[in-house]
């Protein structure tokens, strides 16, 4: 199963009310986890931004799929399938995180992600800036990195229209060829994280 199909099929039920949480933030959940195991619920609720109820019901979705493994007291951590699945992910999806940049708006907080290889799959950036909007972000620049050139798909050659911007994009997070770059931005780093990982989950 594709990555984005597993994080979707868990964030819904064929029966019942379906879960309060939603698939990017299943993402980012076994990201949390991944970085900082062994995590609490309550911990990673405060991470999430979510009840503890809520990522109760997140942690037995994960545990029912053996993605992760629940050591009492002690917290939860990736199992070998979770660690197998964090390490295919991360072959497609780099996580810059906060990032301190001039950028087209005045939120405070910035978030950027890599996708490896996808410029291909973008046309001009809208599924994924709704997607962003739609998870809590309140902007969404979404940039490709085709032959040396920062592109904001189907609409500017950055590289030759801002060229001091697009050299500083590509000297912080050098991107490779045929990567796109998703900077989510928003009031908190919550708001702008979920709405990075929102976006970059339309391109797993």
């Amino acid at each position: 199963m594709m990555i984005k199909q597993l994080l979707e099929s868990l964030s819904s039920t064929s029966i019942g009310p379906q879960p309060s949480f939603q698939s990017f933030q299943i993402l980012d959940a076994l990201l949390i986890i991944d970085r900082e195991a062994p995590i609490g619920r309550k911990k990673l609720s405060e991470k999430l931004g979510l009840g503890e109820g809520a990522v109760r019901t997140l942690l037995q979705k994960l545990r029912s799929q053996s993605l992760i493994d629940v050591r009492g007291k002690g917290g939860c951590v990736l199992s070998e399938k979770g660690r197998m699945l964090i390490s295919e992910l991360k072959s497609k999806l780099i996580i810059v995180g906060s990032l301190d940049i001039d950028l087209p708006w005045v939120y405070p907080e910035n978030y950027a992600v890599i996708v490896k290889n996808s410029a291909s799959r973008v046309r001009k950036g809208l599924e994924q800036r709704d997607e962003a909007i739609r998870a809590g972000a309140k902007a969404l620049l979404v940039l490709s990195y085709l032959d040396e050139r920062l592109l904001m798909p189907n609409v500017s050659d950055l590289t030759s229209e801002r060229p001091e911007f697009a050299a500083r994009i590509i000297e912080l997070l050098k991107p490779g060829n045929g990567d796109v770059i998703l900077i989510a931005g928003g009031d908190t780093e919550l708001e702008a994280r979920r709405g990075a990982l929102a976006a970059a989950q339309t391109l797993l």
